[in-house]
């Protein structure tokens, strides 16, 4: 049989396509790896921010630890920040729910720019061909090869592959060729952003002593910073360098598509007095915008063809999943490539590699969902915060950490109970708004918005053990975060919450949980 010319060909070498070259000559330097990209320099992008997920992944499985602490910022978490209904509280005044120190499961401020061209550079030195300054113009895939037709330097050039995987991003070339994408209609927000130099420091000398000694005087600038409204947040990012990226995401019913320009983004973040205070005199150096960002795919893999990171799917920034979806398909690419290449019959394991990845999709829209109505209301998303996060560190990270979902055995478990998961996010959903419905009725939606602290993960007790969590052990945090949530609801709503301590997930699946005792 004639060999291809590549076991894997790579549209696209931003972030996710980069990381996934870099991965496979790590995982298999024994296979032949392309990746193409049209631009030949990088630039500034969104989706800055990493989470412990995708930041386990960068440490442990692509070896950039050094790397990233010598030429980004660690992350201090996320800190929340909530105003008055004027918009025109001064940030010292401001509730607060954030860290007093950094965690300790790692995360990072990426310089996507810097991290992208390293990226390139690097697979390069491992090995793989990059090659820039290219379009793709064709993919024909075929049996047993493909076949990637691009234009280098004004010549069209066609090679052979086993593998293509579309890196693309949102131009998704592959989910347009074969009628992927799949619109979402029912969580309908927009995005606009900005990097910004000379942003005042919030741990500049001239900050009030006071003020910062209320986090003991960790860092702020560090943090991810949320400015929450009801319907929309507003984010800085701190980029080595004294850069700050600066963005709004609104649900379209509260922020209209005048601040998808430049100017209307300056204007809209002008009429918030603390971001007025924080960005007044700063210097705009590049802007960007989507009208729309949430959109799912009818598959992630194919016959030796995958769509990955935004060529995929996509639901919300608001925690950063895209990073995370970006690891868990980059890990099942290198999986199922490496196991075809052994000989292995990998059908069976790439249709659980797809329907995990539907699953997970799925499972984080009910975090965004109608929520954002609750999110200028420190009272309510203290509550819905401690839920997620805990929820996000028992039942997804604790796996990620030991390689759970590229188990089979442990997939499937998973799979089989991924409908009543959703449910069962899908019904706090529900309870999360009806509480929001509830506070706003009774004219309570900012009374907890001044002068209030709490420690962003306060309510995660068993932080240093994920990774080490047995399932019935990450199981069992999953539903004390379900009962406090559902207790803190409960006393919001009037109702009696009872004794928790005899449910179990069946009940919160089926709503039994979730309704008031007698």
């Amino acid at each position: 049989m004639t060999q291809p010319d590549y076991d894997l060909v790579i549209l696209g070498g931003g972030l996710a396509g980069g990381l996934l070259a870099r991965q496979m000559r790590l995982t298999r330097p024994d296979l032949r790896v392309l990746c193409l990209e049209r631009a030949t320099d990088t630039t500034y992008k969104v989706g800055e921010a990493t989470v412990e997920l995708f930041s386990n992944y960068l440490v442990r499985k692509l070896g950039l630890t050094t790397y990233l602490y010598e030429n980004h910022l660690p992350k201090n978490g996320l800190r929340f920040f909530f105003d008055n209904e004027q918009k025109n509280t001064p940030i010292e005044q401001m509730s607060e729910i954030g860290s007093y120190g950094l965690p300790f499961h790692p995360s990072f401020q990426l310089d996507r720019s810097t991290l992208e061209r390293e990226l390139r550079d690097g697979s390069a030195r491992l090995g793989a061909d990059i090659l820039e300054g290219c379009k793709v113009q064709d993919v024909e895939f075929g049996d047993p090869h493909h076949t990637v037709t691009f234009q280098e330097h004004s010549a069209s050039r066609s090679v052979t592959t086993k593998w293509v995987v579309d890196a693309t991003g949102r131009n998704s070339l592959l989910a347009k060729k074969l009628n992927l994408r799949v619109p979402e209609t029912q969580h309908c927000c927009l995005g606009a952003w900005a990097r910004l130099g000379n942003v005042v420091d919030l741990d500049g000398h001239d900050i009030d002593p006071a003020w910062r000694a209320r986090t003991r005087n960790t860092s702020r600038r560090l943090s991810t910073i949320h400015f929450m409204h009801r319907g929309y947040w507003i984010w800085l990012i701190p980029l080595r360098g004294g850069v700050t990226s600066v963005g709004i995401v609104g649900d379209k019913r509260h922020v209209g598509r005048e601040a998808l320009t430049q100017d209307g983004l300056r204007d809209f973040l002008n009429s918030h007095r603390a971001c007025r205070d924080l960005i007044g005199d700063a210097e705009w150096l590049d802007f960007g915008a989507y009208g729309q960002l949430a959109y799912g795919t009818k598959q992630w893999f194919g016959d030796r063809w995958a769509v990955i990171g935004e060529a995929a799917a996509f639901s919300d920034p608001f925690y950063s999943p895209g990073s995370d979806f970006i690891t868990i398909s980059n890990d099942y690419v290198t999986d199922l490539i490496g196991r075809q290449h052994d000989g292995e019959d990998t059908a069976a394991r790439q249709k659980l590699y797809n329907s995990y990845l539907q699953f997970r999709y799925q499972a984080n829209l009910p975090l965004y969902r109608e929520q954002y109505d609750l999110f200028g209301s420190y009272e309510l998303m203290s509550i819905k915060w401690n839920f997620d996060i805990a929820a996000y560190y028992a039942l997804w990270v604790n796996s990620y950490l030991m390689d759970k979902h590229l188990d089979i055995e442990d997939l499937g478990h998973e799979l089989r109970q991924s409908s009543f998961v959703v449910q069962a996010l899908e019904r706090f959903r529900m309870m999360f708004l009806n509480c929001e419905r509830k506070v706003t009725a009774d004219g309570g939606y900012f009374r907890q918005n001044l002068g209030r602290m709490s420690e962003g993960l306060g309510d995660v007790s068993f932080a240093h053990d994920i990774g080490q969590l047995n399932k019935k052990q990450a199981e069992g945090h999953s539903l004390d975060a379900f009962a406090k949530a559902r207790a803190r609801c409960f006393d919001l709503l009037g109702q009696t919450a009872g004794n928790a301590d005899k449910l179990g997930f069946v009940d919160y699946v089926n709503g039994r949980a979730l309704t008031a005792s007698d």
